[in-house]
């Protein structure tokens, strides 16, 4: 029995996960972990091997769980849905959007300009690459002097082409046009209300209007816009006069002073066109024989679920060389007959017929290219779509990419002046056994070693070298080891912070004498004796992090990255689904 995976279904997938960190149903973490070398037996290897490829099983994922130095929550600024990124480039050649083809998301059918507008190309000629570069921003398919024909897109956000925009991808959204919620519950002179049901499309900045719906009648100023959405509760940006339970609030336009109002009303208007999913191309599969090269006497037929399309005239002459078709038919700017075309609208599935009076004239097979619809939810009061309509659907956004900052100076539960080698995600880690709903940005994920105030002028000197190499805190009697993180030499806290892997086992301190080893040689100017401890050395991670909860969905090796408090990391990822 045969079967695919839709690309809807990946973009399901990918839009699902960005919902869920942006919602209040789960924390989601980026992990950093594993500050010893890769490679070798013991640990008393310091010098690092090539970052092996990690392998998706049980006790790798666990392993990686115990390595981990610290976390930073990915918050809703921190994710987005990213594609493939094509610049337009004089002599590039680019591919028609072509509803037939399986692999037309691993295709160049859309093009980054430099002033960061993004155009999908509806039409491209037989061969030759862009030399006009489109610069439109209305709804319409236009053509550029060099044989192409774009749409409008969207542009990148500022603030997005900082985060997402790289080498190789780029950021894409789909903007809610207007979307409702029902109020749960009367509110008076409030910034805030909430709403039946978590609505996932509301967006930030958006204007809010309201209807009665039976109840008394809301009161809410104008150009009052949200400001931020947490699960059901909803705030915005000025105080509401009146909002009754059961008045039907909506979330609408965005105001023009927003940088998001261009995308929206380019999605509307595309949405609205009579135009929308129309038939603008026809791809040719079989040229036939014995057809008329002026193009007299053949005619062209399209049947389908659409309305509105007019294909009248006889053909063209320039599809038609030594009695058979050669190219495309482009039905969009009149060019298909010699009579007045309409590309129609509205269609999800057509036929085309070439129809010939010319004796012997058989064979010519098209194709009607379809245009998207898009996904539902985006729009209330229309539910037809269209090129331009859903720019994450229509240009394969089935890949996520996050971006998150780590500071030197803010994050400080995470180990600083100290390298890390792998990146996870985590979802829904708990917190003194269960998930916050007011989640930590940083977690130390570590276990940490207390010794008492007759080590300090130890603990001072060794602080400095375990941020230079690798250091492993024994006991032999025991067997317990730990790779050493870093010493918090603080008065208050007087921490070894340490993790275990593979290498080190798993058991666990005492209250023994013990000894600091680098490449396998004990450190003499540094013995911890047991009466240096305090009377409880097994300590969790602070913050109460429950060691090995949570899902981890990402895992990565890398060559080792330096941490350092005069620095942010970027720490970017890109997900496919």
């Amino acid at each position: 029995m045969a079967a695919i995976i839709s690309g809807n279904f990946r973009s399901l997938n990918a839009a699902a996960f960005v919902d869920e960190v942006r919602g209040d149903r789960s924390n989601i973490y980026i992990g950093l972990g594993k500050s010893s070398p890769w490679g070798g037996t013991t640990t008393a290897n310091t010098s690092d091997g090539d970052a092996p490829a990690p392998t998706d099983t049980l006790d790798a994922i666990n392993e990686a769980r115990q390595q981990m130095i610290g976390m930073k929550l990915v918050t809703d600024q921190d994710i987005s849905h990213v594609i493939p990124r094509y610049d337009w480039v004089a002599g590039a050649e680019f591919v028609a959007w072509d509803s037939t083809d399986p692999a037309i998301f691993d295709k160049a059918f859309y093009c980054l300009t430099s002033d960061f507008k993004v155009y999908k190309c509806i039409v491209a000629p037989t061969s030759g690459g862009v030399s006009d570069v489109p610069t439109h921003v209305d709804a319409n398919i236009t053509a550029t002097s060099d044989g192409y024909y774009w749409k409008y897109m969207y542009t990148i956000l500022a603030s997005d082409s900082e985060k997402f925009l790289t080498n190789s991808y780029m950021p894409v959204k789909t903007l809610t046009e207007e979307t409702k919620g029902t109020v749960a519950a009367t509110v008076a002179n409030s910034t805030t209300f909430t709403i039946d049901n978590e609505n996932p499309r509301i967006m930030v900045g958006q204007v809010v209007t309201a209807i009665a719906n039976g109840a008394a009648t809301p009161n809410i100023t104008t150009d009052t816009v949200v400001t931020e959405v947490s699960g059901k509760t909803i705030t915005v940006s000025a105080s509401i006069t009146a909002l009754a339970d059961g008045n039907i609030v909506n979330f609408g336009d965005f105001l023009i002073t927003d940088p998001k109002f261009s995308q929206q009303q380019s999605q509307i208007t595309s949405r609205e066109l009579t135009t929308a999913q129309g038939i603008h191309r026809l791809k040719l599969i079989n040229g036939g024989s014995g057809y008329d090269n002026t193009g007299a006497n053949t005619g062209l037929v399209i049947t389908g679920d659409g309305t509105a399309l007019v294909t009248s005239g006889t053909i063209n002459s320039n599809y038609i060389s030594g009695g058979a078709f050669v190219s495309d038919i482009i039905i969009t700017g009149d060019n298909a007959t010699n009579q007045a075309d309409n590309v129609g609208a509205d269609f999800s599935v057509a036929q085309a017929t070439i129809t010939s009076t010319t004796a012997g004239a058989s064979g010519a097979e098209y194709i009607p290219i379809i245009a998207p619809r898009g996904r539902p939810g985006f729009n209330t009061s229309h539910a037809n779509g269209g090129h331009g309509c859903d720019p994450v659907f229509e240009l394969g956004g089935f890949y996520v990419g996050i971006n998150v900052q780590i500071s030197g100076t803010v994050d400080t539960e995470i180990a600083n002046t100290q390298d890390f080698r792998q990146i996870s995600l985590i979802r829904n880690p708990l917190i003194s056994g269960v998930i916050p709903v007011d989640p930590p940005s940083a977690i130390n994920t570590l276990k940490y070693i207390q010794y008492d105030s007759t080590w300090d002028d130890k603990a001072l000197p060794l602080a400095q070298l375990v941020q230079q190499d690798d250091y492993v805190l024994e006991n032999s009697s025991s067997g317990f080891k730990g790779y050493i993180v870093n010493i918090d030499i603080a008065a208050d806290k007087r921490r070894i912070y340490y993790f275990q892997n593979d290498l080190t086992g798993y058991v666990t301190p005492t209250a023994a004498d013990m000894v600091i080893k680098t490449g396998g040689q004990i450190q003499d100017d540094y013995p911890l004796a047991a009466n240096n401890l305090s009377s409880s050395p097994i300590n969790p991670p602070p913050e109460n992090f429950n060691s090995g909860s949570g899902e981890m969905l990402f895992l990565e090796n890398r060559d080792p990255i330096q941490r350092s408090t005069s620095q942010i990391e970027d720490v970017k990822l890109i997900i496919e689904f």
